[in-house]
């Protein structure tokens, strides 16, 4: 067997069709494997998407790659960030996500107590395949009087990808409006802070990115907008959802392109696009669809870039469903990994603006890389 040579076309082909672990561990068959497998072109060749669910220690990684039957395999653990970080982390999440690597917003008590319940919030890039991570910003501990207990961030670049930027709100109650800033990961600065107009509220943690834009939902007086946010001209727009909407089946996201939105209808779920950028005029409805699983009531939680939806439900079964066959797979359950003490964590409710919102965790696809966490804030 030691004269048997696989040529390296042959080795691409096979190593190609491997998860994410079994990669780690080759890398230290040879040096030269170490070469094959850590060639961007290889990676990119291999493009292997995963969709990663922010379950409090462990994280779970779906892998819609694999068979689903492969139990073992179509979900897996990865081990959390930092495991040096206090273990009362309250809650994670996630941000965005570029060349593999993840923006994760971590939680935790402030070192003084706080009667009004404030958490602190670190933001840590993370690579889910190689388990680097680096702490990018610690939100220091202001005082508590005239601000509302949590942020709200977006996560994009200007009018190239090394131009990473993280935009950050925070809610002035003596003032009913939100102050944002943008920190620049080339130069780890924060921008003087502005103000927002008065009287509305953001629907949810985390802004979607596309096409230089960051998009997140917004409400005021149960009236549902789109906030835009032009990341290289700094300057913000306001898009109406013209379509009728069920607030708490409404999940955003991208789909071909266009920006998307995903929401409850009587008959299921309407799925509509805005063909051009920014143009609140150019909504329309592009499919409708619905599964007949009994017994369960399902929400979205992640578009995913092949025109796929993930949904899940509060007995933690996960469907992926394909706009574009009209079909629908079940995945693996979380029972089986062990997470049943933690299905609090996944649904849960909160007031906003004085109205109760429905929230499921957010969860995110990003396509492993070798990329570490510190080369995003130097490019």
């Amino acid at each position: 067997m030691a004269n048997v040579h696989i040529g390296d076309d042959v080795l691409r082909n096979i190593l190609a069709r491997l998860p994410g672990k079994p990669l780690l561990r080759f890398r230290c068959a040879s040096k030269h494997w170490n070469r094959v497998i850590s060639d961007p072109y290889f990676m990119k060749s291999r493009s292997r998407r995963m969709v990663l669910f922010p379950l409090l220690k462990p994280f779970v990684a779906i892998d819609e790659n694999v068979p689903v039957e492969d139990k073992t395999h179509s979900m897996v653990r990865i081990p959390y960030p930092l495991e040096h970080l206090p273990e009362l982390v309250s809650e994670l999440t996630i941000v965005g996500t570029f060349s593999g690597i993840v923006l994760l917003a971590v939680w935790r008590p402030p070192a003084i107590p706080c009667p009004f319940g404030f958490l602190m919030c670190d933001l840590i890039l993370y690579n889910p395949l190689t388990r680097a991570s680096k702490v990018v910003v610690v939100m220091k501990q202001h005082s508590f009087i005239g601000h509302v207990l949590s942020y709200v961030f977006g996560f994009g670049h200007g009018e190239t990808p090394h131009d990473l930027k993280i935009v950050r709100f925070d809610y002035i109650c003596r003032t009913s409006c939100y102050r944002w800033n943008v920190f620049d990961l080339k130069t780890s600065s924060w921008s003087t802070p502005q103000f927002t107009e008065r009287d509305f509220y953001f629907w949810g943690d985390a802004g979607v990115f596309l096409n230089g834009f960051l998009y997140w939902v917004t409400t005021r007086q149960r009236r549902f907008n789109i906030l835009a946010f032009n990341v290289k001209e700094m300057g913000f727009l306001k898009i109406k959802l013209s379509h009728g909407l069920d607030p708490e089946m409404l999940l955003l996201g991208s789909i071909g392109g266009c920006l998307c939105t995903i929401n409850k209808s009587t008959s299921g779920f309407d799925v509509w696009l805005m063909k051009q950028q920014c143009d609140e005029n150019s909504w329309m409805k592009a499919h409708s669809f619905n599964f007949g699983l009994e017994g369960n009531r399902f929400y979205p939680i992640c578009v995913l870039g092949n025109g796929k939806i993930l949904m899940t439900c509060s007995s933690i079964q996960f469907v992926i469903y394909d706009t574009s066959k009209d079909s629908y797979k079940t995945l693996n359950a979380l029972e089986t990994l062990d997470h049943i003490a933690r299905l609090s964590t996944i649904f849960n409710s909160r007031s906003i603006g004085g109205t109760s919102q429905f929230k499921v965790v957010r969860s995110i696809e990003y396509v492993e890389s070798w990329v570490s966490p510190s080369e995003m804030c130097f490019i």
